[in-house]
């Protein structure tokens, strides 16, 4: 639903957080094969905060995120 309006977003799919003191993320567009999707909560701040500081970035996207190699 959030896709069919002109709205600025992005979507971040994630299910399982850790509380791991380390930074390790990839991020996987929609329509690619999901991955595991967990994540430490310090690497979600992290993207997020890039989000943050660069707002033009990944605008109108879903991403799923998770741990590398994972």
């Amino acid at each position: 639903m959030i896709e069919a309006f002109d709205l600025e977003y992005t979507v971040l799919r994630q299910i399982w957080y850790t509380n791991s003191n380390e930074i390790d993320y990839e991020i996987n567009h929609k329509g690619k094969p999901e991955k595991d999707i967990i994540i430490s909560k310090k690497s979600l701040a992290s993207f997020i905060g890039k989000l943050i500081e660069q707002p033009e970035k990944n605008v109108r996207e879903s991403l799923g995120i998770n741990e590398s190699n994972s």
